[in-house]
């Protein structure tokens, strides 16, 4: 993470998507707050955020999307292939999931929701969700953001 972290650049507000968020770029027209989603993408691609998830994320998508008996391997290989080109995964450490399983235990979430979280706070920067769930949760944590209310 510190080598990542002394490339990020200043002055650009640093998100960190979990897997309810991207997963909305691959959903089909109208689905809840995917404009929302579709922008983050276009901002990062523009320039104008830094945005970051941890390599957890292209298990959960993966999974996800094999799951849905509609999409073909191709489709699917080539939404996982968008995610890697990115270039916006990046490795969890024992410090990361330590903090992780504490958070799981603290507010009642899986691991690999409070792997987001606490990748976020030890990246710097706001975890972007939009898991209602898991965001009752959490709520009263700072630094954490609804897709719905990003602009």
């Amino acid at each position: 993470m510190e080598e990542r972290t002394q490339m990020m650049g200043f002055g650009r507000k640093r998100y960190v998507a979990d897997a309810s968020v991207i997963l909305k770029w691959f959903s089909r027209a109208g689905e809840g707050e995917m404009e929302k989603a579709i922008q983050l993408r276009e901002d990062y691609s523009k320039g104008t955020i830094e945005l970051y998830a941890p390599e957890l994320l292209i298990y959960e998508i993966a999974n996800v999307l094999s799951y849905k008996g509609t999409l073909k391997e191709e489709l699917i290989s080539k939404a996982l292939a968008s995610i890697y080109d990115m270039d916006i995964l990046m490795p969890v450490n024992l410090q990361i999931m330590t903090t992780a399983v504490r958070f799981a235990r603290k507010f009642g979430i899986t691991v690999y929701d409070s792997c987001y979280l606490s990748f976020a706070m030890e990246a710097g920067g706001h975890l972007i969700t939009a898991d209602k769930t898991s965001l009752r949760k959490i709520k009263g944590v700072p630094g954490i953001l609804y897709i719905g209310d990003y602009e």
